[in-house]
């Protein structure tokens, strides 16, 4: 049986990539051949382009800007980190349907690829391509979004009603599906999360530096970030290191504005301490245990319910920055790591009902 993801895959932003990599590697590890459709959005893969401006506004056109802008110096790393990914041939969405008999089941992958704000409301994130929906599933879409409008409630209805699997990353997303699709959807955790930190730490890059540090991993703008990331290296006696800089606010320090993700991962790997206000940094930072703080305000304010339900859901909202923050609170990862292998086996129970299904499927079919 082959398997086909859609999701974010032509973006340099680190999630998306280690996302699909890891999506990848849990059904390679259940023994079945997985691609990842190669399909190329201008609405994410050209933000700069003019005609977006309208679509988007002038703030949210200008930042997409700067993201790409500022991803772009990473593009040769993250290059190489996607040779470990499997792809489809590239297509765009004319040419995407040709698609439709090459796999024997299609999965939406995992990241905000249920967010019409970041997508354009390109619905072949949606699957729409797929003439038998019964080969339609998603596992661990995430909608990034506090409500959906009712002038989108019917497309996303329409589209996503015959899917044969649903699963999806967040409370917050769970209880916005069940309200459009008024039926139960299940939520499993980030396929980041189906890897141990052993498998992470043999695609991981070793820092150069041998001295110990603090991580920041910044992606809006947010003084208080820096400014906690001082404090705490200051008092700890600890270098800072930045990827890609810091925004806000001034610090001194390492800044790795070519880091791929490998070398990401490898930060966080050996950091003593990690102060972010990214989901995928703060996951990787509980899967390998560390000291963390985690910002959720500014330019990713919107986009911050899959954060806080992840330190909701580990009991580790504590780790939020605010002004009075103590970081010297230990965290007791005993508990978490109990928890996070329970969730890991039900993120495996949850891709195998997608994939025994459409085995039991194809299997029904060869017979009759």
């Amino acid at each position: 049986m082959k398997v086909g993801i859609i999701t974010f895959q032509e973006t340099n932003n680190y999630g998306a990539v280690l996302q699909n990599y890891a999506l990848q590697q849990a059904i390679l590890q259940r023994g079945y051949s997985v691609e990842t459709i190669d399909y190329r959005s201008t609405y994410i893969g050209k933000p700069y382009r003019l005609s977006h401006l309208r679509k988007k506004g002038l703030f949210a056109y200008l930042f997409g800007v700067l993201g790409y802008l500022i991803y772009l110096p990473r593009t040769g790393k993250c290059r190489k980190f996607r040779q470990m990914i499997y792809y489809s041939r590239p297509v765009d969405m004319n040419s995407i349907g040709e698609l439709n008999n090459e796999y024997d089941i299609f999965i939406t992958g995992s990241d905000q690829v249920w967010n019409h704000k970041l997508t354009g409301m390109d619905t072949t994130y949606m699957l729409d391509f797929v003439t038998d929906k019964s080969k339609c599933n998603s596992f661990a879409a995430s909608v990034g979004l506090s409500e959906i409008e009712n002038s989108e409630k019917e497309q996303y209805c329409s589209l996503l009603k015959d899917y044969g699997h649903i699963t999806v990353r967040e409370k917050s997303a769970s209880s916005l599906m069940e309200n459009v699709l008024s039926r139960h959807i299940q939520i499993v955790s980030d396929p980041c999360l189906m890897l141990t930190k052993e498998k992470w730490g043999t695609v991981a890059i070793e820092p150069e530096n041998s001295q110990k540090y603090v991580f920041v991993y910044q992606l809006g703008v947010s003084p208080d970030i820096v400014k906690l990331a001082r404090r705490i290296a200051k008092k700890e006696s600890l270098d800072l290191v930045f990827v890609p800089f810091p925004v806000g606010a001034f610090a001194p320090g390492k800044w790795d504005i070519c880091a791929g993700n490998a070398e990401l991962i490898g930060y966080i790997k050996n950091a003593e301490y990690v102060v972010t206000d990214s989901f995928h940094g703060t996951l990787l930072s509980i899967i390998f245990n560390k000291k963390f703080f985690t910002k959720i305000s500014g330019t990713h304010a919107g986009v911050g319910s899959r954060i806080y339900d992840l330190l909701e859901h580990y009991g580790v909202t504590n780790r939020i920055i605010h002004e009075n923050i103590d970081f010297e609170q230990v965290i007791s990862y005993d508990i978490i790591n109990e928890k996070l292998e329970k969730d890991r086996k039900n993120a495996f129970l949850e891709l195998d009902k997608i994939l025994h299904v459409a085995e039991s499927d194809m299997n029904l079919f060869s017979s009759n």
